[in-house]
């Protein structure tokens, strides 16, 4: 361990230029002390990982009973507790073991990545307005870093412009719980969603199934059919209503199919859109 090139001991001495390093890539610092039982669990799994992501991260260990300037110059407490710098700033930490998996993701979140140069290249081609051009080389970024889940998560936004929803979709649900924001990924999968109904309604004429309705209010099925395809054409609240008239008519029709309409579109349009709390409420009127 002592022989790794990406594990050093802290010093008085050697710990600003350890710091400096921290402009280039993350720096890890292991607070910790011989009689502390915590710390001879998690150094190890520290060790492991900083020769396994192999310079994404740097892991300096400060011995807090032989450096008690440095610990008090971080504020340390409790041992076994880690501090995460970068740009010469705390940015992350965490005291106790942790498990492995939550450590990868710590490291994940501020590890430096070699195709970091290639991703801000795709996102100001974004920018500019070259949609394939920036597709193109994030897709380029995700293939040499499958787990640079920022990326996939930009991608999938691209490729859901681009017609490729179904892409998107695969790519979305591949990412691990918690990698990312769960409300951002939500977010990209309902815009899949929408953009999947969107395909389906392409150059769909309703004026058959209107007409249809208007003869017999009461059908149900195609009260059904129609609110998809408004929905699916982005007419949100036309499509809202229809679901909500047949959830009115017959709650159990197809097996609850009105309101389940309902909360498939309120997911589509995200909680914060007015038009949910609407049909909350009115749904909510139906019972009292």
């Amino acid at each position: 361990m002592a022989d790794s090139p990406y594990i050093f001991d802290a010093t008085p001495q050697n710990f600003q230029q350890i710091m400096e390093s921290s402009y280039q890539v993350p720096v890890l610092v292991d607070f910790w002390a011989d009689w502390c039982q915590p710390c001879k669990t998690l150094m190890p799994m520290l060790a492991k990982l900083a020769n396994e992501y192999q310079g994404a991260f740097i892991l300096v260990k400060v011995n807090s009973d032989e450096q008690q300037q440095l610990a008090a110059q971080f504020g340390v407490r409790n041992l076994p507790t880690v501090k995460v710098i970068k740009d010469g700033k705390i940015v992350d930490e965490f005291m106790g073991v942790q498990p492995e998996s939550e450590i990868r993701k710590l490291i994940d979140r501020h590890r430096a990545r070699k195709t970091e140069p290639y991703r801000q290249q795709a996102l100001e081609m974004y920018n500019n307005g070259d949609l394939p051009g920036a597709t193109q080389l994030m897709e380029q970024v995700v293939q040499h870093e499958p787990d640079f889940y920022e990326a996939v998560i930009e991608l999938a936004g691209m490729l859901i412009q681009q017609e490729r929803a179904e892409e998107a979709e695969v790519m979305l649900q591949g990412i691990p719980p918690d990698a990312i924001d769960n409300q951002v990924i939500s977010q990209l999968l309902a815009e899949v969603k929408r953009a999947k109904l969107q395909a389906q309604v392409v150059g769909v004429d309703t004026s058959a199934l209107e007409q249809r309705l208007a003869e017999n209010p009461n059908d149900l099925a195609t009260m059904l059919e129609l609110a998809n395809i408004r929905v699916g054409m982005d007419e949100i609240e036309a499509g809202l209503e229809l679901y909500f008239a047949v959830h009115k008519k017959d709650s159990n029709f197809q097996d609850g199919a009105g309101k389940k309409g309902l909360f498939s579109t309120f997911e589509l349009i995200g909680s914060g859109n007015p038009l949910v709390k609407k049909y909350r409420n009115k749904l909510f009127a139906l019972l009292y």
